[in-house]
């Protein structure tokens, strides 16, 4: 599923709480680690209250000292820093990425908050906005505490497209080897809650939507149920709904109800103001849900 994981650290304790996922995961599946550091044009001093690493010489320094941590732990590991300063950090990281080979970004989540956050999203977000690679988001607080990570419960939104298959191959896989429980998400909109995108279709014709809706329900509930039930034919623990109505809403209760601490969905890996007028979950649900989230952007338009 995941053989090669590219793990981006600052130099801060906020970034290095992904490290213990890190190690999780690579506990699970044979895969080697590449640690990696971007030098800033014009870096600040500071970041997330941690001396931010200036140059070339220090970032070889400070990631010597991760990585051999890292083999401490039994991983196979080795490291890149990009010594050519560079204005746009998130796109270089998506970027050597795919350059690199790498399968899997795993990231923390910290952002400036406020406006700033809003209208240019997180780092996270943007590696997103720019890359085809799925990351792996884990949320720290403010001391760079990561909350303990199986996974034991996975929660997979899914939907009919295409976009969805790789969310539900990677969270099969991980559910098999990991032996967690698997719960499948879908929602289905209803005539008040559907997209900006579909709204002025709606509108005009409101029974027919309507109609369209509630088939679409049917159908899904039909799918799901056969997703469940050749889960379930290979021994692994699952279960499966499909709600109606709010997909932030539906993610957020389900996810309580199943103590999932893991999550994982397709995004289209829009950043701040793009996200909202495209009614992008990904940083809602990054703002309010604690456990870890594994996001696969979709082809961009």
């Amino acid at each position: 599923m995941f053989s090669n994981l590219l793990v981006p650290l600052d130099g801060s304790r906020l970034a290095e709480s992904v490290l213990p996922v890190v190690r999780r995961m690579a506990e699970l599946m044979p895969c080697a680690v590449k640690l990696l550091h971007v030098i800033e044009k014009r870096p600040p001093s500071n970041i997330h209250g941690d001396t931010h690493l200036q140059d070339a010489v220090g970032a070889e320094r400070y990631i010597a000292a991760i990585a051999e941590k890292l083999r401490g732990w039994g991983l196979t590991v080795s490291s890149h820093v990009h010594e050519v300063p560079q204005g746009d950090v998130p796109k270089c990281i998506a970027e050597h990425a795919e350059e690199l080979e790498q399968d899997l970004i795993v990231l923390c989540t910290h952002g400036s908050g406020g406006v700033m956050r809003f209208v240019f999203g997180t780092n996270a977000e943007q590696v997103l906005t720019h890359g085809r690679t799925p990351v792996l988001l884990v949320k720290a607080d403010q001391y760079g505490r990561a909350p303990a990570f199986g996974p034991q419960s996975i929660l997979a939104l899914l939907d009919r497209t295409p976009e969805s298959a790789p969310v539900l191959t990677a969270c099969t896989e991980l559910a098999n080897i990991s032996g967690a429980k698997l719960h499948l998400l879908y929602v289905v909109p209803t005539f008040g809650s559907i997209s900006p995108r579909e709204a002025p279709a709606g509108v005009l014709t409101p029974r027919a939507t309507r109609l369209v809706l509630q088939m679409e329900a049917e159908e899904t509930s039909a799918r799901a149920r056969k997703e469940v039930e050749g889960l379930l034919s290979r021994g692994i623990e699952a279960g499966g709904e499909v709600q109606r109505g709010e997909a932030i809403q539906a993610v957020g209760g389900t996810a309580h109800k199943t103590g999932a601490d893991m999550l994982a969905l397709a995004t289209r890996g829009l950043a701040g103001l793009g996200a909202f007028w495209e009614n992008d979950l990904v940083p809602r649900i990054a703002s309010e849900y604690d456990g870890v989230l594994l996001l696969f952007p979709t082809m961009k338009e």
